[in-house]
């Protein structure tokens, strides 16, 4: 039966893998290696301040492993949104860690590198054109927005991968992908239904999240057939079941059928999963394209610089009435410092009572034991930031309210400077779709022959 087989090493390059699992779905010969390497999860600082989530030697382990196995089994490797945001600098970044490693194990190959960061001309005589479509900031997308941010990347599909294998590229590293499109390509190119192989994709770019018992760092091996496609965890003491699958197929997801991508949608409406032993099998996914290509574009801008207060807060009598408490120190803080009129953003985090949902937390009787309560100020500059956190944390630690029974103050600190400063603080300003004429239109391929 024609297939086409896939290894995902883990779910999340530079976390680390289960290498012995590794080894055993390479036993599986696959035809190909493929990494995800980075995410808009770790927030907007990483795309803002233009870095790496993680030290660049934790990348290397995994890219050393990868590297050999795929060289040693002459089958292609591809890692998408190097590293973290994609950029051209984090692209750069995971080059000369290819060209490092691949000195030290005297490896010679073909290397494409697809470029995903948009020159902000460009995009600006795309807005001229016609508003861009917001999937997420208000309003729509102006010339003084692109200037503000910092580096733009737009997400590519599996097209880019598909025009570097069909050129002989034996590595490919690329910026800016949606995790599917990174497994999705080569079965692609080879004749399989996009619907199925995005479907295997989506499974495979998170590796052992889909397997029970479930662990980002065990490979994943993905077997594309031409009516249906099967996963099966590297490690043999690990299996997929239907629910771990179909549950994963709803991962990041905002409707359980329909997953948008570039260029299209995948719909699972009819798709269905059965159990083979370790294995789950799916069929009937299919691919929608748009009528018009379509890619994401991501970017953050800068707000201005943070600091931070964590307290620990466990007076019974406090608790009971700390959002009239923390309203009070709002009150004077805005009186010292004039927060609205002066950029300043003061925000109280109570973990233990609304610290995650806030407004939206349903259960608003519940009085627990405890808080922790994060200070949390973004101001035009590292000082005010600070200044404004620790005046506040001083107004709270000697708080006047009912009942009170001692003046010496009722917070406890973990961390000693008080007032931390964490620095360039930013959001998400750009995250839009972009039309393009054809899906490489904004990727540019670069090829290099690697010699040792």
């Amino acid at each position: 039966m024609k297939q086409i087989t896939g290894v995902a090493p883990s779910g999340s390059m530079g976390s680390g893998y289960n290498l012995a699992s590794f080894k055993r779905a390479m036993q599986a010969k696959p035809d190909f290696i493929g990494q995800d390497a980075g995410s808009t999860d770790m927030g907007p600082y990483y795309h803002g301040a233009d870095q790496a989530f993680l030290p660049l030697s934790a990348y290397r382990r995994d890219l050393a492993v990868m590297l050999a196995a795929a060289r040693a089994a002459k089958i292609p490797l591809m890692i998408g949104s190097a590293i973290t945001n994609g950029s051209n600098t984090t692209l750069e970044l995971m080059i000369r860690l290819v060209r490092e490693v691949a000195a030290e194990q005297k490896l010679s190959f073909k290397l494409a590198v697809i470029s995903a960061e948009i020159d902000k001309a460009y995009l600006k005589r795309k807005i001229g054109a016609g508003p861009l479509e917001s999937i997420g900031p208000d309003g729509i997308l102006t010339a003084d927005t692109v200037d503000a941010a910092g580096p733009i990347v737009a997400q590519m599909g599996m097209e880019p991968f598909m025009r570097a294998l069909d050129a002989g590229a034996d590595v490919i590293i690329a910026g800016r992908a949606c995790d599917d499109a990174i497994f999705a390509a080569m079965p692609v190119l080879r004749g399989f239904a996009p619907g199925l192989s995005l479907h295997c994709g989506k499974i495979l770019e998170c590796a052992g999240l889909s397997a029970v018992p479930y662990d980002l760092g065990e490979p994943m091996i993905g077997r594309v057939y031409e009516d249906h496609f099967e996963v099966e965890p590297g490690n043999p003491d690990s299996r997929c079941t239907t629910v771990s699958v179909a549950g994963h197929s709803l991962y990041e997801r905002s409707d359980p059928f329909l997953q948008a991508g570039p260029g299209g949608i995948n719909d699972l409406t009819h798709a269905e999963f059965q159990q083979d032993g370790r294995k789950v099998q799916v069929r009937g996914s299919a691919y929608l394209p748009d009528t018009r290509y379509r890619v994401k574009l991501e970017a953050a801008e800068k707000l201005g610089y943070r600091s931070i207060v964590v307290v620990g807060i466990r007076d019974a009598v406090m608790i009971a009435q700390l959002d009239h408490v923390l309203d009070h120190a709002r009150e004077r803080a805005e009186e010292r410092f004039g927060l609205a009129q002066n950029g300043i953003n003061l925000l109280f985090r109570n973990y233990g009572k609304n610290g995650v949902m806030g407004d939206l937390e349903p259960d608003v009787s519940h009085v627990p034991k405890e808080i922790g309560l994060v200070i949390d100020v973004v101001a035009p500059d590292q000082d005010t930031a600070t200044a404004v956190a620790m005046f506040t944390r001083g107004v709270l630690q000697h708080a006047d309210y009912p009942g009170i029974l001692t003046t010496a103050g009722n917070m406890a600190y973990p961390f000693s400077p008080f007032g931390i400063p964490v620095g360039p603080a930013y959001r998400f300003s750009i995250y839009h779709l972009m039309p393009v004429s054809e899906p490489c239109e904004c990727f540019p391929i670069h090829y290099e022959d690697i010699k040792n």
